[in-house]
């Protein structure tokens, strides 16, 4: 693994996926951002953070003194970024890490309210977290910012009839000058939609994920140039990767079982391409290598337990065909008049987007938080285990994830899934790090 030669730090930072692309590329982040108490315990339980209460240290700043006595261990601070102050994070970066700025500040504010998918309100509080990412960065005068959010951000408008796109709106606070002394102001690689909108696919990850990446480089370091990473995967390049390549070296369990074990036997053989060995190297933590904090055997897995589905949940599965939705398949069963198996195991009206089987020979559809009941297992009746949707997000097998395994989604917790979902993919995360990386050394 590259040597942790960059700092960071990590807003909405969400279970550390980013962060985690960004480590292995060689960046330590030394504060992260997050609201959810398991979604931050599960970023420090693999990040060796320490967490820090932001709602009790507001009532008693007398109780956490300790917490800003130099030192090299990064923090997580748990709370709501709109109420943490420009003081704190000085405080933590002067008193605690010894400096007054970093490298870069990076984070992906929540995508709910811009998604196609979602109810896209207006005036939804969500809407403004982003100016945080550009109020910090300048704060720190940052060399550089990297900024992640949904493809549906390119059309959302803050208002109905409004001319300006959240998208608009983004690029404009990032570039937004700012005076006063010791002001900081950005330059965004590209505004473009070819350059900015990548789909992770083409960069190794085993599912059709198209995300925003904006990145700007402080103006005071001039025409310092940043080269978005070239595609690696599909048409003439590496196959992409597919949903049997990503979780088919894992123990086949049926629902209600669990394993946490790799089968003992080599897993070399199965190789079908140069892209399924990198996949597998990277996931393996054989490339490029795990963090050196990280006590892991190589042998053992995290969350791979099936969970349990109803009688009639099963039959439904089963009547599901690869490719195929709860909604689709049900429109299959009508045509070929079997009416009844219709109505008895699907309901009346069905939702596309709920129980859609993967085809096995091809890279999965995108991994989102409602990912239990929006993925059927390719060949078995049964949702994704935890550990399969984090092989499709390209999380490591040495990642831990903290929190219940799988809870109702208005449930305020976060669990497994709801984690793995939202993440950034840790090797889209990598492979953007690298080239953040090589612009930062230019810098130096």
């Amino acid at each position: 693994m590259n040597k942790l030669k960059y700092t960071c730090i990590d807003l909405f930072s969400g279970p550390g996926g980013l962060s985690t692309g960004l480590k292995l590329a060689g960046f330590k982040t030394l504060i992260a951002i997050e609201i959810n108490r398991e979604t931050a315990e599960t970023y420090c339980e693999n990040h060796m953070a320490e967490l820090f209460n932001l709602d009790d240290y507001i009532k008693n700043e007398n109780q956490y003194k300790d917490v800003f006595l130099p030192s090299e261990t990064p923090v997580l601070i748990l709370g709501d970024i709109s109420n943490v102050p420009d003081s704190l994070i000085r405080k933590f970066l002067r008193e605690r890490f010894l400096t007054d700025t970093v490298d870069l500040v990076s984070g992906g504010p929540p995508c709910e309210s811009y998604s196609i998918a979602g109810k896209r309100a207006e005036n939804d509080h969500r809407d403004e977290l982003y100016m945080h990412l550009p109020r910090i960065a300048k704060l720190v005068d940052a060399k550089m910012i990297l900024f992640e959010n949904v493809k549906g951000i390119f059309s959302k408008k803050r208002f109905k009839n409004s001319k300006e796109t959240f998208f608009s709106l983004v690029c404009d606070e990032i570039e937004k000058e700012e005076f006063g002394k010791n002001s900081s102001s950005f330059r965004l690689a590209s505004w473009q939609k070819e350059d900015v909108l990548l789909n992770c696919a083409n960069y190794g990850v085993p599912q059709n994920r198209e995300r925003v990446f904006l990145v700007g480089i402080n103006n005071k370091y001039g025409d310092t140039y940043f080269n978005y990473p070239h595609k690696t995967h599909g048409n003439d390049m590496l196959p992409l990767v597919t949903v049997e390549q990503a979780i088919g070296d894992l123990p086949r369990i049926n629902a209600l079982e669990e394993c946490l074990i790799y089968p003992d036997k080599d897993v070399s053989s199965n190789w079908v391409s140069e892209s399924h060995k990198k996949f597998i190297d990277f996931v393996r933590g054989k490339y490029p290598g795990i963090p050196k904090d990280i006590a892991y055997d190589g042998k053992h897995l995290d969350s791979h337990k099936a969970s349990k589905h109803f009688e009639k949940i099963l039959m439904r599965m089963a009547l599901i065909q690869p490719g195929e939705s709860m909604k689709t398949a049900a429109e299959r069963l009508i045509i070929e008049g079997k009416v009844e198996l219709r109505n008895s195991y699907f309901p009346r009206k069905p939702y596309g987007a709920r129980y859609r089987r993967l085809v096995k020979d091809r890279p999965s559809f995108t991994v989102t938080s409602h990912c239990f009941d929006e993925m059927i297992h390719p060949v078995l009746d049964r949702a994704l285990t935890p550990r399969e949707a984090a092989r499709l997000q390209t999380f490591p097998d040495w990642y831990v994830f903290k929190g219940p395994y799988v809870i109702f989604h208005s449930d305020p917790r976060q669990d497994r899934y709801e984690q793995i979902g939202d993440a950034v993919p840790p090797l889209m995360g990598y492979q953007l790090g690298k080239e953040l990386a090589k612009t930062l050394s230019i810098i130096d």
